[in-house]
């Protein structure tokens, strides 16, 4: 038992990348043999295996921060309108675009009533992803990551894996190439966002409003303009990406001292 917990603290990393795809991808099962219809605990994978990688390798010590995280609403303002508004703002900007591109005219009588989306936003951040994945992903990886790595390096490690976390998901036809790159480029601002807030809650914000931007506003467009769209807010996500690496640097996307993981106590 000595020897398996001096493993895990010896590569925390691996130890979490692996248990957060392996728990993962087998609940994922389940979803699939229902054809998408059952409820996806599989999104849970990335915050349990967190959660248990971080007790196995510093107990209490190393859970605490994680925890701490979630509920760290005490940030500046201009936080919270970057986790809303730039995943919106992207989000809109693409429609606006799209038809000096030859899409049409956006529908947006599309759009459900904000009163209809409320619940179903409610379930899809429990259900769909932001609440089983973001204590995972930021919370527990990226202040190990960026401990030996730039921040550059770190996120795009993280967003690489993040994408591949995703591929059972074509299983039931949806995974699309735009919405992979998409992810990786997400992996850089996700990072920005969790250096200078040190909050996986406004993390789990900008996931919930980035999903539900792209869930809800995409139906002004069907088709080949929807899928055009997409491709252009890759486009404004890939220039967000690297606006944020040429002001800050490529070291820790922050005028601070990176963020430190909790270490785990021998």
């Amino acid at each position: 038992m000595t020897s398996f917990l001096s493993l895990v603290r010896g590569h925390q990393l691996t130890a979490f990348f692996s248990l957060a795809l392996g728990l993962t991808w087998l609940a994922f099962i389940p979803f699939w043999l229902s054809s998408g219809e059952s409820i996806p605990w599989f999104t849970f994978g990335p915050m349990v295996a967190g959660f248990i990688v971080a007790a196995l390798a510093g107990g209490w010590g190393s859970v605490k921060p994680i925890l701490a995280s979630m509920v760290k609403w005490r940030v500046r303002p201009f936080w919270y309108l970057v986790a809303f508004g730039l995943p919106f703002g992207a989000q809109l900007a693409s429609i606006l675009i799209n038809p000096l591109f030859g899409a049409a005219a956006p529908a947006w009588g599309n759009i459900p009533a904000f009163s209809e989306m409320l619940p179903i936003i409610g379930l899809y951040a429990i259900f769909s992803g932001p609440l089983g994945e973001e204590p995972g992903w930021r919370g527990f990886a990226t202040p190990r990551l960026l401990a030996g790595h730039s921040a550059l390096a770190g996120s795009l490690i993280l967003g690489v894996i993040w994408a591949i976390w995703h591929f059972p998901l074509g299983l039931v036809g949806d995974l699309s190439l735009y919405g992979t790159i998409n992810v990786v480029l997400a992996g850089i601002v996700f990072t920005w966002l969790y250096q200078n807030t040190g909050s996986v809650l406004l993390a789990f914000l900008m996931h919930v409003t980035h999903q539900n931007s792209v869930r809800f506003l995409g139906k002004v467009f069907v088709d080949g303009d929807y899928v055009q769209q997409q491709w252009i807010g890759v486009a404004i996500w890939a220039v967000i990406a690297v606006a944020i690496v040429a002001y800050y640097g490529t070291e820790s996307f922050a005028r601070r001292e990176r963020t430190k993981p909790a270490v785990a106590t021998a």
